[in-house]
């Protein structure tokens, strides 16, 4: 959770498949992302960068990052867009879920393709799609 009046700790994670692209030239973007979404701020930034698959469970810097996340060392997590975080819809929903449960808000670079929003509707549905589902049927 960002608190106004205190250094915020934020993640940016960026995960790429080719090795031709680098953090760096989003660094500018994701500081911008922030102070547009929580006024001028202090950060204290961590890199969280990869070169991997989407729906590779095993990304070392993604499991670190939820680690870090469930040890409550990062008030917000930024990344480009939402299938930065994940390609797999279980992995993302349960890094989302993973973030509601300590306060750990997420940013997307990219509004369109923002993970809150997208995580938000997902929980809709199910709450809307299986509702009643407790009940048995006969």
């Amino acid at each position: 959770m960002v608190i106004s009046g205190r250094v915020n700790r934020v993640a940016f994670y960026c995960r790429v498949n080719h090795r031709d692209r680098d953090y760096e030239k989003y660094l500018d973007d994701v500081m911008k992302r922030l102070e547009e979404k929580y006024g001028k701020q202090e950060w204290d930034l961590q890199i969280f960068f990869e070169e991997a698959s989407g729906a590779d469970p095993d990304r070392k810097e993604f499991n670190r990052l939820k680690m870090e996340i469930a040890a409550k060392k990062i008030d917000v997590v930024v990344s480009v867009k939402a299938s930065t975080i994940a390609r797999d819809w279980g992995q993302f929903m349960e890094f989302m879920v993973t973030c509601s449960a300590n306060n750990v808000e997420v940013v997307c670079i990219d509004k369109a393709e923002d993970a809150e929003g997208i995580f938000e509707r997902i929980q809709q549905f199910v709450q809307n799609y299986f509702e009643g589902s407790d009940v048995t049927c006969r």
